[in-house]
């Protein structure tokens, strides 16, 4: 009778759930006792990141894989903040150091599960001599064939705009900003992004090292030409124009040199970016590069906080982090609407005037009202707009949601293959810093994938096309 009565009422089924039920209750009590020693998060993000880099890297082979760039760009810009929370510099109390490093592991945490949730849901794989991968290849090889005239209208561009973003000194350009509607100003700067610069570098680039695996006098004239745009401002060009470099040659390049040039990039990445800050403040073309010969020839009488100050782009979306961990919910009230502000904004103000503010602009006028007064802008960490959506759980869902994203991407520039595929994730690379320094997930994709990837290279492509219609009527 007993024996009936524990198979009646503990079937096998059930001594099957005590199993998971008791591991459940092991890490739940680990976790509270961990969840007390913020240097615990600490010491387990540093790990883990590690782990996740060996990991998505491939042994260390492809270090500009998309999801070991997403994630170095997440530690990168957390770690100078860090080191002066470590030493002290940067007073924070315990809860807040708690919050502050677990939600940054838990972010790589919902990241990778987010990738790997998406790998496994939709497991395709490249399938060679697709449709959709012959016809964006062979687009890419037209635009290839009329690389010569793309630069020649490239550069017209160029040297008609000015070679400052928005083709205006830094102050004028806030003016502009003020008063021109977002999407004015999108239409206004379409001609650039068709015809830029670093897209025709790079479909050079890509094409000559493909074809002849060495690069063409054209390709390095289109080199100094973006170089004198960096100069000018275009800051975040040069990470690009590295990266397009590094893809090329990867497939000739070995482990150790791989590592030693991303090294000496950084460095140098480090170094010319102070110099081009310091230039921006000139009012012409003439004057930044002025101001730019004179930085480097100041460089060795500068201390290691002045130099930091050409970097400090590292430094501000952290501490706009920081400053949410410490006021929020303390202070302010979780904004559960994140969300549907983020969706919000991809309506334009001309529609929706009173849309509400992306997160950056509503972080500065909350807590640096006199930057908002007079027409700046801070740039916001990635990991802060989840712990202003829901905390911790927050921030895991919006890195499982870029995750899955980056996965998707990921697949598809290795779908597309060939030259093409280079050509597609060099020229997107750029927007993986928008994404750790933008904060919201929608209108990421509103900009980064459908603004300044999908429209620009698919007029250019248009015309490219159009181009080769007349040559051949003409024919």
């Amino acid at each position: 009778m007993a024996e009936l009565l524990k198979k009646l009422y503990f079937p096998k089924s059930y001594k099957m759930l005590l199993i998971p039920a008791g591991i459940s209750l092991l890490v739940g009590i680990f976790a509270g006792v961990i969840s007390l020693f913020w240097h615990f998060w600490l010491i387990f993000g540093v790990f883990l990141y590690i782990i996740l880099i060996v990991y998505f890297s491939k042994e260390f082979r492809d270090l500009l894989n998309i999801h070991v760039v997403a994630l170095s760009l997440i530690i990168l810009h957390a770690a100078p903040s860090t080191i002066l929370i470590l030493q002290g510099e940067i007073q924070l109390n315990n809860h807040e150091s708690l919050m502050l490093f677990s939600a940054i592991a838990i972010g790589l945490i919902g990241y990778t599960i987010g990738a790997l949730f998406l790998r496994k849901l939709f497991s395709f794989e490249k399938k060679e001599n697709t449709l959709l991968s012959r016809k964006i290849n062979a687009l890419f090889w037209l635009t290839y064939k009329y690389r010569k005239m793309l630069a020649f209208i490239s550069g017209i561009v160029l040297f008609f705009r000015g070679f400052m973003p928005m083709a205006m000194p830094y102050v004028a350009s806030i003016i502009y900003r003020l008063e021109t509607p977002g999407i004015i100003r999108y239409f206004n700067s379409l001609i650039a992004l068709v015809f830029s610069v670093l897209v025709i570098t790079m479909v050079s680039i890509v094409g000559d090292i493909k074809k002849y695996k060495k690069l063409s006098w054209l390709s390095y004239l289109l080199i100094i030409l973006t170089l004198f745009a960096i100069v000018g401002g275009h800051r975040i060009w040069i990470i690009a124009l590295f990266a397009c470099l590094m893809l090329a040659f990867q497939p000739f390049l070995k482990r150790k040199h791989i590592l030693t040039i991303v090294i000496l990039a950084v460095i140098m990445i480090f170094i010319i970016s102070g110099g081009v800050r310091y230039a921006r403040v000139g009012d012409s073309f003439a004057e930044q590069l002025k101001y730019f010969y004179e930085y480097f020839l100041n460089i060795r009488n500068m201390s290691f906080a002045d130099l930091m100050w050409g970097f400090s782009d590292f430094v501000v979306p952290f501490s706009t982090f920081v400053t949410i961990v410490q006021n929020v919910p303390q202070n302010i009230n979780f904004n559960f609407l994140a969300p549907v502000d983020d969706i919000s904004l991809w309506i334009p103000t001309i529609v929706f005037p009173e849309r509400p503010l992306p997160v950056a602009q509503w972080y500065v006028k909350t807590f640096e009202p006199e930057i908002f007064a007079a027409g700046g802008g801070l740039t916001f960490f990635v990991i802060g707009f989840g712990y202003l959506f829901a905390g911790p759980i927050g921030v895991f869902i919006y890195l499982f949601l870029f995750g899955a994203l980056f996965e998707w991407l990921g697949k598809f520039f290795k779908m597309i293959g060939g030259a093409a595929g280079l050509f597609l994730y060099s020229y997107f690379f750029i927007q993986l810093f928008t994404f750790v320094r933008g904060g919201e997930f929608f209108s990421f994709i509103r900009s980064a994938l459908v603004l300044w990837l999908f429209i620009p290279l698919s007029l250019l492509f248009l015309f490219v096309l159009v181009l080769d219609s007349l040559k051949l009527k003409r024919s």
